[in-house]
């Protein structure tokens, strides 16, 4: 089978051919899992019962992007339920949520000239680079562990300078952070603990100009809290596990997801919100991005047998 992104063999097979694992962009996040969900409504149809309540399977757009399909289909279509089924990838565990997201910007000025003399300007890349190593040193050992989503963390994903010529020194320098924080961690901690950094280094250096700016401002985006879906306050949970034990051959394992997910919507209308899905979350985004068939066919089985159980049934 041919790997998507190289053009690299990775097993030998042709395309097309059966095999124990599918390769490919949105094997795991999350083609699997709409197919699944969709293949479940599918085997319920030809079973000799009809369900009392509703199954309802939704693809939604821009969840990558801040959620825009899942606001639409709420908002506009009512989307709604008294359980939610989020199929991202958790390798056949129940997920119970997630921590929040957030990030900023940093601007940097300096002052261009020739790169042949580079003593007559400011390199604004130099004064990034040197923030992101004090970033790294200082603020990231501070962040809090919370008991139930772990750490919060911090990670530069993208640095842009202008004006991006290779002879003339850049006079300007963007960096953005991005945050996945717990409860214990507000956005506004983010970006009290970079204006302390920025001033300490001010006193060292009298010719950095930095600006923090909230991404709501720059990409338009607000900070997204976290959710949890308590076992304690949610019965659906305890019933959820119980089911899954029977459709999984044993007891699903309860976690919570590293990355984000479009459940907060739901859960911040007090819908209980409970994640399974095929595949690993360790291998979003990745280049060796897979799913193995198995983990497939059992998620058809399990969301097949979740819809049944919840919404009820009778002979047709």
């Amino acid at each position: 089978m041919m790997e998507p992104y190289s053009g690299r063999v990775m097993d030998g097979h042709p395309l097309g051919v059966e095999g124990e694992v599918v390769y490919g962009r949105g094997a795991s996040d999350m083609k699997g899992a709409v197919a699944a969900m969709a293949m479940a409504g599918a085997v319920i149809k030809r079973l000799p019962i009809r369900l009392k309540g509703d199954f309802k399977v939704a693809a939604v757009a821009q969840e990558e992007t801040g959620g825009a399909g899942t606001l639409a289909t709420i908002q506009h279509s009512h989307f709604l339920g008294d359980l939610v089924i989020v199929g991202e990838a958790t390798n056949l565990e129940l997920a119970l949520g997630h921590r929040g997201t957030s990030g900023v910007s940093i601007h940097i000025r300096g002052r261009s000239c020739h790169a042949s003399a580079p003593e007559r300007g400011v390199n604004a890349l130099y004064k990034a680079v040197n923030l992101i190593d004090r970033i790294r040193k200082e603020i990231e050992p501070k962040l809090p562990e919370h008991p139930i989503f772990g750490r919060t963390t911090i990670a530069v994903t993208r640095l842009e300078v202008k004006p991006n010529v290779s002879n003339v020194i850049p006079d300007e320098c963007e960096i953005y952070i991005d945050c996945r924080n717990g409860p214990d961690y507000p956005a506004e901690a983010l970006k009290s603990a970079l204006e302390g950094l920025i001033s300490d280094m001010r006193m060292e250096d009298p010719e950095l100009e930095a600006l923090i700016i909230p991404s709501s401002v720059v990409r338009g985006l607000r900070g997204f809290t976290g959710f949890y879906t308590d076992p304690e306050r949610y019965p659906a949970v305890e019933e959820a596990r119980s089911i899954l034990a029977e459709a999984l051959g044993r007891q699903p394992r309860l976690t919570t997801w590293r990355f984000a997910t479009d459940g907060r919507f739901y859960s911040w209308l007090d819908i209980p919100v409970i994640g399974l899905g095929p595949g690993e979350e360790r291998l979003a985004h990745t280049d060796i991005e897979h799913i193995r068939v198995q983990d497939y066919l059992t998620a058809i089985k399990a969301y097949a047998y979740l819809a049944c159980r919840f919404c009820g049934y009778m002979e047709k």
